[in-house]
């Protein structure tokens, strides 16, 4: 599986035609599956690699493979164990059978013990313990003489050896007791499959046509009592020193449970005046041994746990058919509490023989408060604690009594049980109100708010991790007293009513575990201590517009990626429909979201940082509950960021600024253009308005109208329409180059009049040419003005001007040079003023040339 999608693995070698039986991981990050019927794989640097009888595989049979601490992998093959090895690039292969000491041919499985010890499962004889560093096998005695069929699978788990087998269910072999036993319910002569443990310690078993089946494991035992005894009247439980069990039966007999190898055997009592109208209501066994029973009007008992024999306690008349609530002590001292009064029980070695005196002394109360009191609790500080009915709690030490009945610290005064923690808080529960704690000066509430399934809890254990058992009829609240986490053992475990109604009912074993009273039989709950109590939160899957998101993919988003999904769970196998979550999407929520829902989905988010936070409880308390995290950013568009902002204003502002530059340079280049062209204008008119000019014209005029008089009109519309244009075009920026020509054309014919056919001139211009240019005004007119003006012209220096266009879209104007014998009188304006035109109109140059011969001109043409 990659990024959570499945891949199927396709190597060049080909892939196993057989059943794949194991998968594992070696130490070099090799992977090694095993396969039934063709030996051993394993992928190295993308190849794939097959050990089988060539390398020494005693069979190609392979169920069930194990990574050694040195790099051996493990293998069970139906001829042993065969122990691989590779070691500079070649394997090695090391085979263990019956020959070596194992015990079976066959082997099944094979699992972790401790150090180099392995617990190896066979077809036939059952398991061995073989360390694979001595190459010593141990067979268990219960294996000798095997006879619950082939072991599938194996776990070892709370000190248990966890035997699936194909026969015989379940099979527990205890580890340091070497005690073996079935699982005698109804998984006796199923075939399991497999067996695995969860983080809160249940064990889950896999066998055909049933699925999936959970148990408690070692976290929740049952006792098996012969008999079919009625549990729902038992009353009072009592482990003593030695492992046994006292209780109850429906008609109020004392009955011992000698407990031998899992197996309790039944011993009964009558205690004299005791029947079933008579409730035993307490059991306490004191230092010297004897057992205390407390009974609803016939006072307590003494019984000698051996002989069994007992007497009445009669020493103290107060409790001579009393109603006893509770029997309970530290050290040499036994509290017993009824609904008379209370005293205090100097327990000392004589008092081993049960017809002994014991000394006692009184609580009434004037001291207590009320006669009616629950329980009587001794703590680590010598300090006695009344638990009462109605009056709250009272304190006893060497300064006297303080009561804590205060309604704003205390909310119910009906007090039933109280306990202490490790570090010396006292506990104490309420009829109504939950649990407290209280650490010398401050009483803290535990209720159904806090987490606590019922607020009446009848009974307080402290068990031997620390935890607070706190009992009810629902069940067993276990709350962390470092943290304040609770967590729960209800009848979806698999336990029937708890005797919640009775004080007596609980009490804790030789080991510490707390011991429940139920309808179904004395249920030992034993806390799972390096077991995951509390729910853990994981985010499954995040989405972004309901595709998933890959693992490796970057959690940096654009601002249109915006509709996110999570889903999430809460790992607790143990209940896991109970759980609660809250949620919170930092950068858009200010507060915690509760709610039961396992996906969440945000639309439309804005961009900025955000962080996803789910936490899983098994209540609505989320008090120091671990939570998973993912955090994201989704950017601006980058039309919104403040660097697109700055550089739009600065581009804004840069481009008004060179609007205004360049509507100054256009204003400027304008009004040098306006004042060239009224020079131009001006050097134009000045020349043709020349009297040489006008005298000329007319002289040549008047000859004309004498010697021709029609060709004189013609001369004189030439005349009238070359000066014509000259006022028309001298406004214009440009003109259309055949409109110049044209004009070029009239003046040319008034100068071709006077010289003759001493001045040619000739236009190399096509009509397309002359429709696609533009040219300034009067340019021409004032280049062969220029060319009349500084040449000699006549029959033997005739002038000869050419115009013609280049293909770098230049108009060239070249004379030859025919020098006068005086120069005329010239500004240099003309020229000058072309040039200057044409610098703010184009980028190209005028270009002017004189080679001795001929005299051109090139300017640019425009369109």
């Amino acid at each position: 599986i990659i990024n959570k999608k499945l891949q199927y693995f396709n190597p060049e070698e080909g892939t196993p035609q057989k059943k794949i039986t194991a998968f594992l991981q070696d130490k070099e990050d090799n992977i090694w599956f095993s396969t039934n019927g063709e030996g051993i794989y394993f992928i190295r640097n993308s190849k794939i690699y097959l050990v089988n009888k060539e390398e020494g595989l005693s069979d190609l049979h392979v169920s069930s493979l194990f990574l050694a601490d040195n790099g051996d992998v493990l293998a069970g093959t139906d001829q042993g164990i065969n122990i691989c090895s590779i070691r500079e690039g070649k394997t090695k292969v090391t085979v263990m059978g019956p020959r070596q000491g194992l015990p079976d041919y066959i082997v099944t499985s094979i699992i972790a013990s401790t150090g180099s010890l392995i617990w190896v499962g066979l077809q036939d004889k059952g398991f061995c313990l073989f360390d694979y560093r001595s190459g010593k096998i141990m067979v268990p005695s219960v294996a000798r003489e095997w006879k619950y069929g082939q072991v599938n699978a194996m776990l070892q788990a709370q000190g248990v050896l966890w035997l699936a087998t194909a026969d015989s269910g379940l099979c527990k072999y205890w580890i340091s007791s070497q005690r073996f036993s079935k699982v005698d319910d109804f998984l006796n002569g199923y075939n399991i499959n497999n067996i695995l443990e969860d983080k809160q310690g249940n064990i889950w078993l896999a066998y055909p046509g049933y699925g999936l089946l959970r148990m408690p494991g070692e976290t929740l035992k049952l006792l098996q009592v012969p008999g079919n005894p009625v549990f729902e009247h038992i009353h009072a439980v009592l482990c003593d020193k030695d492992g046994n069990i006292w209780l109850n039966d429906e008609a109020n007999h004392l009955i011992k449970l000698v407990m031998k190898s899992g197996y309790a055997e039944p011993k009964r009592i009558n205690l004299t005046g005791v029947d079933e109208r008579t409730d035993i209501t307490a059991l306490y066994q004191d230092t010297v041994g004897n057992i205390w029973v407390g009974t609803m009007g016939r006072g307590l008992f003494i019984v000698d746990p051996v002989s069994l024999k007992f007497r009445p306690f009669t020493e103290n008349s107060l409790f001579i058919n009393a109603g006893v609530l509770s029997i309970s002590g530290k050290g040499n001292k036994l509290y017993a509490s009824s609904l008379q009064g209370s005293m205090q029980v100097e327990i000392r070695n004589g008092n081993k023989n049960i017809n002994s005196e014991h000394h006692f002394m009184n609580y009434d109360s004037e001291s207590t408060g009320t006669n009616y009191v629950y329980s009587i609790f001794e703590d680590s500080r010598k300090r006695i604690w009344f638990a009462t009915d109605g009056k709250g709690l009272t304190m006893l030490t060497e300064k006297g009594f303080t009561y804590y009945n205060n309604k704003s610290q205390i909310k119910d005064d009906r007090i039933y049980s109280l306990t202490e923690d490790r570090k010396g808080n006292i506990w104490f529960s309420t009829a109504n109100a939950g649990i407290y704690k209280f650490d010398g000066k401050n009483f803290e509430n535990f209720s159904v708010k806090q987490g606590l399934i019922d607020n009446n809890i009848s009974v307080l254990k402290t068990d031997r991790a620390g935890n607070i058992i706190a009992v009810h009829n629902k069940g067993l609240d276990i709350i962390d007293p470092l943290t304040g986490n609770i967590s729960y053992v209800r009848n979806s475990m698999g336990i029937q009513e708890i005797n919640a109604e009775d004080l007596g009912a609980v009490t804790k074993d030789t080991a510490g575990n707390v011991m429940v009273s139920t309808r179904g039989g004395i249920l030992t709950y034993t806390f799972p201590i390096n077991s995951l109590q509390k729910p853990t939160a994981i985010i499954e899957s995040i989405q972004l517009f309901l595709n998933d998101i890959d693992d490796n993919a970057s959690n940096i988003f654009s601002h249109d990626e915006n509709n996110f999904t999570f889903s999430y769970t809460g790992l607790y196998y143990t209940d896991p429909a109970r759980l609660f979550y809250q949620y919170k999407l930092e950068g858009l929520d200010s507060s915690w979201i509760l709610t039961r829902d396992r996906s969440k989905n945000f639309p439309k988010l804005a961009p900025g940082k955000y962080t996803f936070r789910i936490q899983a409880s098994l209540n609505r308390n989320f008090k120091n509950a671990g939570e998973s995290v993912y955090n994201f950013t989704i950017r601006q568009a980058f039309y919104k960021t403040y660097w697109f902002i700055a550089a739009c204003i600065l581009l804004l502002g840069s481009l008004i600024y060179l609007y205004f530059r360049n509507r100054e340079i256009s204003l400027k280049r304008n009004e040098r253009l306006r004042s060239e062209n009224i020079q131009f204008q001006f050097e134009v008119l000045r020349s043709q308005v020349n009297p040489h000019f006008l005298f000329n014209s007319f002289n040549t005029l008047i000859s004309t109208i004498e010697e021709e008089p029609g060709r004189a009109v013609e001369y004189a519309e030439q005349l009238s329409e070359f000066f014509r244009n000259v006022v028309i075009q001298r406004d214009k920026e440009v003109i259309s180059l055949k409109d110049e020509l044209e004009a070029l054309s009239s003046y040319s014919f008034l100068q071709q009049k006077r010289y003759g056919d001493h001045l040619k001139v000739e236009t190399d211009i096509t009509s397309t040419q002359k429709e696609l240019f533009l040219i300034p005004p009067l340019t021409l007119q004032l280049l062969l003005e220029n060319a009349i003006k500084h040449n000699a012209v006549s029959k033997e220096t005739p002038l000869a001007i050419k115009l013609q266009i280049n293909v770098e879209d230049y108009l060239t104007i070249s004379n030859n040079i025919n020098p006068r014998m005086t120069n005329e009188k010239s500004t240099g304006m003309g020229l000058q003023n072309i040039i200057s035109r044409f610098e703010l109109l184009t980028k190209k140059k005028v270009i002017i040339t004189n080679n001795g011969k001929h005299f051109t001109v090139s300017i640019p043409l425009l369109k």
